[in-house]
């Protein structure tokens, strides 16, 4: 199959799903040591789909070790977050300096503005162009060093969806940094 998980029907993203569930109980199967001692779990492609699939599902201790040592594991979930997401924008120019405040992407814009009552928090304000296109559910985040982040978002309200948020917190420091990638999906 081509395309994108956007552009899939639900027949195509059904048959994706139980060719992923197979792929998943193939490589349980092959875990087992010759001796039929369990070995410790492995972290697969079945194991990424489920934390980019699942709207709530944080990611575990267990995945962000196999995410640090495997680098064919963090390039299968950057080509499964470019594939399911609505929007994306990648790292910003090299020449940018300080803290970014705003980035662009086709379709929508993200600005940082810090909160007028409470010094201590920040508006994370997510702009679509197009106020009727389908709104994203979650904020996925690439920062440097192979960090992850990922942020449900509330519902949109005329195209607009903020959060208000920690200053100091990972989500607002990430969006800050030049070297992140932000995926909407």
């Amino acid at each position: 199959m081509m395309g994108t998980w956007k552009t899939f029907t639900p027949r195509q993203k059904a048959v994706t799903e139980k060719a992923f569930e197979a792929l998943s109980t193939l490589d349980a199967l092959t875990e087992r040591g010759e001796a039929g001692g369990e070995k410790p779990r492995q972290i697969g492609f079945s194991d990424l789909f489920a934390y980019v699939g699942g709207p709530e599902r944080a990611m575990d201790g267990e995945l962000r070790r196999a995410l640090d040592r495997d680098a064919r594991l963090r390039v299968a979930l950057d080509r499964l977050l470019d594939k399911v997401s609505l929007y994306h924008i990648p790292r910003l120019a090299a020449a940018s300096s300080g803290l970014v405040e705003s980035r662009e992407g086709e379709g929508f814009r993200i600005r940082l503005r810090p909160s007028r009552s409470v010094a201590s928090q920040t508006y994370v304000i997510i702009e679509l162009s197009d106020p009727l296109a389908e709104p994203p559910k979650t904020m996925f985040l690439r920062a440097p060093s192979n960090r992850y982040g990922k942020y449900p978002l509330p519902a949109a309200q005329d195209g607009i969806i903020q959060i208000l948020a920690d200053t100091d917190s990972e989500l607002v420091k990430f969006l800050g940094e030049v070297d992140t990638e932000v995926f909407l999906s």
